[in-house]
């Protein structure tokens, strides 16, 4: 038989978790068609990978890069680290479908995590306008998810309100468009607008919806770490009252999450997580401001944060919310086109030490307000109401917390995704180097997993998860979705203060049988797909 391509002479680990051997690959067209010894077998393209890991692509199931993908400098970041299919609207968030009016607001709201030029403003982005972006631009797959927030603001709005059974009926046949569009799961993010206004009874009517179709219930739930135990209760209930699979985004293992997770079980609750290699998180700087100043649109937002008498009562929690040492500037908006064109519309005038506010991005947020003299409060609220809205911030664990990382990715619930944000300056390196750094930090140096069993945790285990079919291992009729790395050299070099820095070690990458990456670098093509 003669074959497009084959992988020759390397250590294959199918992502099932069983153990290395040494074979050959061998590819025509988007599949794999043969595994083993092929070395009387002809091809037009020989890739010796002699002493090298190969396995399947990597699926990153929380991740903020759908618009990346389609341009930009951060493209092909994640190809570099090996991943060859991604899932859209982590959190819950997405454009789609939304007038006019409240497409404009979405993007503000979202565009601390994205880059949107993409997205048009001044007209209807229907459901299926948006996802004809993504058809035949896309580097890698493409994974859909029904997006909780922008089918709760196409019905509803910025409204804080529980939703009437008419209205529920109505998201309820969002949802539905979007499973049948081949989406995978519902995904919420219920610590975001619009979302946390959601009852339960919201949730678990959307979840049946999914459920009807073999989705999944993905949840940012509305609590972590010291109230990880409402989180935890809301999710099982969903599960168990929707009968649907639950997974928790970005959830640490500490020992009252290892105590609801093991409880959550025993109530016959489906229960899988997904974690990234680093002691820190990122998002808006809004989401530690209270809930009441979180509601509303943005306008409504900064007039409510432009108030004096608003600002002295939320001072004390603000004092509480943000451990300055701890959190880091990702991105600055700039000073807001409404200022710039004379339209004063909000407030006082922007204050003069804005000017200089994309500078800050990598310092820590105490040390730009000691550097200016002026309040915590004053500060973060000037900063929502006249920059471009909100910056993105990076929230340091406290050092205490470091070492649940360990029982985090040794747990048998966990599986991988980066929560990769590809915008600002300097965001969170974990877009840029996660899945090198647990080959590096979490296999290698602290042998906390074998290689294979952190590859079923990148692979097998979430394409099963949320039902991506033919991908996910390395089998014949799957798809070629490969990469090829040196499992002794392969390492991230993202930091905070360089956090764009290409890993080292990811030799090849092809995806649907054809090269993305070949001998460390990037190749003409875009060969991804929207995954059905």
């Amino acid at each position: 038989m003669v074959f497009d391509r084959i992988i020759r002479g390397g250590w294959i680990v199918d992502g099932t978790g069983a153990g290395r051997r040494k074979g050959d690959v061998g590819i025509v067209g988007d599949e794999i068609v043969a595994i083993g010894d092929l070395s009387g077998a002809e091809a037009e393209d020989i890739v010796d990978a002699a002493g090298k890991a190969v396995c399947p692509g990597f699926i990153d199931v929380h991740v903020h890069s759908e618009l990346a993908l389609l341009g930009g400098p951060d493209r092909y970041a994640p190809l570099r680290m090996g991943v060859t299919t991604q899932l859209a609207s982590p959190d819950g968030f997405s454009w789609a479908p939304l007038d006019r009016t409240r497409l404009g607001e979405m993007k503000q709201y979202l565009r601390p995590f994205y880059e949107d030029g993409f997205i048009e403003e001044g007209r209807d982005l229907s459901l299926d306008d948006f996802l004809a972006l993504f058809r035949g631009n896309l580097p890698s797959n493409l994974v859909l998810q029904a997006p909780h927030g922008s089918v709760r603001q196409a019905v509803l709005g910025w409204e804080t309100r529980a939703a009437t059974d008419e209205e529920i009926g109505r998201m309820d046949r969002l949802v539905r468009e979007w499973m049948e569009r081949g989406a995978k799961a519902l995904a919420t993010g219920l610590e975001y607008e619009p979302m946390r206004r959601a009852d339960l009874r919201e949730l678990v009517a959307l979840s049946r919806a999914a459920a009807a179709y073999g989705g999944i219930y993905v949840a940012h739930q509305r609590g972590y770490a010291d109230k990880v135990t409402i989180g935890c209760e809301e999710t099982f209930a969903i599960g168990l009252q929707a009968d649907i699979p639950v997974h928790i985004s970005h959830l640490t293992v500490d020992p009252a999450a290892a105590s609801e997770l093991d409880r959550g079980g025993k109530l016959g609750a489906d229960i899988s997580f997904d974690m990234y290699p680093y002691p820190a998180g990122s998002t808006h700087l809004l989401l530690n401001l209270p809930e009441a100043a979180q509601a509303g649109t943005p306008k409504q937002v900064r007039e409510r944060l432009a108030d004096p008498a608003f600002r002295k009562r939320i001072e004390a929690e603000v004092e509480r919310a943000f451990p300055e040492e701890r959190i880091r500037f990702a991105s600055v908006g700039r000073v807001r086109s409404d200022w710039e064109q004379g339209q004063i519309v909000i407030g006082s005038s922007p204050p003069d030490w804005l000017t200089d506010a994309t500078t800050w991005e990598g310092k820590l947020l105490g040390e730009v307000r000691r550097e200016l003299g002026i309040g915590l409060t004053d500060f973060i609220c000037d900063l929502i109401v006249h920059t471009e809205y909100p910056s993105l911030m990076i929230f340091h664990w406290p050092e205490e917390r470091y070492p649940y990382l360990e029982p985090t990715f040794k747990h048998p619930l966990h599986m991988v995704g980066t929560d990769g944000i590809y915008a600002g300056a300097k965001p969170h390196p974990r877009g840029f180097g996660s899945y090198p750094n647990i080959f590096r930090r979490i296999v290698r140096e602290n042998g906390w997993l074998t290689l294979e069993q952190a590859v079923r945790k990148m692979t097998a285990y979430p394409a099963e998860r949320f039902g991506i079919k033919r991908r996910g291992k390395l089998a014949p009729g799957l798809y070629a979705d490969i990469v090829v790395f040196d499992e002794t050299e392969i390492r991230d070099r993202a930091t905070f203060a360089e956090p764009r820095l290409a890993p080292e070690g990811v030799e090849h990458v092809l995806v649907n049988g054809r090269f993305a990456i070949r001998d460390g670098v990037i190749q003409q093509g875009l060969h991804g797909r929207i995954v059905e």
